[in-house]
Formats: structure tokens, sequence, C-alpha cells
């Protein structure tokens, strides 16, 4: 009788052991379940709010607003590494006349965007052409200009900004001897196309004008590589 009632005991407290180990792993099941439920929404916000960002364009509107800040991923702005930047000859390239700073790359927003600052010097303003991947916002710092956009006709002075959408044949030209201008892309890349048209900097002022034209072929090839189309003209 009393070996029966020591083994029982034994297969109770065996019992009740297992039930507590059961018992403490449901409960972390349930924690791991809820941490990862909390972190797929908060992954399902970002990425929703990065689509957002993107179809709007209101990403590289931020940047020109002073103070503006957005948490976007991936990239250095969604590891929450502050950026300060100015043209400097780290840079600048000379593009065809231009004297170009890439202020942020694609890798610095996580391709959201791109922000150059460009003077644009009358004369050397490209065709008529079309980005099928980016949109243009120019915000002129100073002098004028005149865009054609759609069938219209914009004229753009100091303090304005102008939104050209991707997909729509326009085109531009300097009205004043030449023009400062912000000039955001959205989504970024397009600042590799004319990285790869330049040369850097060997100081911060405007290159001499070209004595000739350029390597029409190569303008157009390479552009083309980056999604930005130059129509024969009738």
């Amino acid at each position: 009788m009393h070996a029966w009632l020591k083994i029982d005991s034994n297969r109770i407290i065996t019992y009740i052991s297992a039930k507590h180990y059961l018992t403490n792993v449901v409960v972390s099941m349930m924690d791991l379940l809820g941490y990862t439920s909390n972190l797929l929404s908060k992954l399902f916000f970002m990425l929703s709010r990065k689509s957002f960002l993107q179809s709007t364009g209101l990403a590289a509107g931020a940047a020109l607003v002073p103070g503006f800040s957005l948490a976007l991923t991936p990239g250095s702005i969604a590891a929450g590494r502050p950026i300060l930047t100015k043209p400097e000859r780290s840079n600048s390239y000379w593009y065809i006349g231009h004297l170009l700073s890439v202020l942020l790359d694609s890798v610095d927003t996580g391709g959201q965007f791109s922000l150059l600052k460009m003077t644009e010097p009358k004369g050397l303003e490209p065709p008529p052409h079309i980005h099928t991947r980016e949109d243009e916002i120019f915000t002129l710092l100073e002098g004028e200009m005149m865009f054609t956009c759609g069938g219209e006709t914009f004229h753009a002075k100091t303090g304005d900004t102008m939104f050209l959408p991707k997909n729509i044949l326009h085109s531009f030209q300097v009205v004043t001897e030449k023009a400062e201008v912000l000039i955001a892309l959205t989504p970024g890349g397009l600042e590799k196309f004319f990285i790869e048209m330049s040369m850097k900097a060997p100081e911060m002022r405007a290159p001499p004008m070209p004595s000739g034209p350029p390597d029409i072929q190569r303008l157009i090839t390479t552009a083309g590589r980056y999604g930005v189309k130059f129509p024969k003209r009738p």
C-alpha cells in the first residue's frame, strides 16, 4: 500500500512539473507571437508609408522644407543617421558646362529621392525629353526659366518651384544668363547618369563653355539606360 502511494505520488509530482513546464512554454510562445505580431504591424506601416511617399513624391518635397525629416527605409535615413550637406568639391562635378553638386544620392535616402544643386547656363539646355522612371522638382534659387510640359508653358522665377511628372514630354530654357536650381528626383537614381557623363569638379565654379556640341550618341545611349528618352523631332 505504501509502495503504491509512493509510486503514485512520484507520478503526480512528475505530472505537475511537466504541466508547469508546458505552461511556461505556452506563455513564452504567446509572448513571441505578440512580439512578432507587433513587429509585422510596424513593418507593414513602414512599407505602406514608403509606398505612399513614392507615389505622391512627398519624400522629395520634404527635403526642400527646412527642419523636416522623414524616417524612411532602407538607407541612412532609416538607420537614424541625419545628413548635413552642402555643395563642395567632394560631391561636385562638371557636367557639359554645368556645375553640379549631388547633395543627397539614392543611397543616402534608401532610393526614395536624390537632391541636386545645379548651375544652368543659358544655351546648354537639353532637347525635349521624357523621364520614364522619376518625377522632377525644380526650385529656382536664382534666375528665370521657361518650362514646357504637356503642351503648357510656365515662366518660373526666383523662389518658384516647378513639378515635372514622369512620362510627359518636357523641356526648358534659361531666360537669364544662368539659373541656380535645386532639383529633386523621385525616386532617386538619375544622379548616376549625371555623374557618368561628368568629370569631378577641380574647383567650385562653373566650367568653361564647351567649344563644340557634346557626344550626342553617347548622351542618348547613356540616358536611355536610366529611362530617359529623346523623341525624334518631326
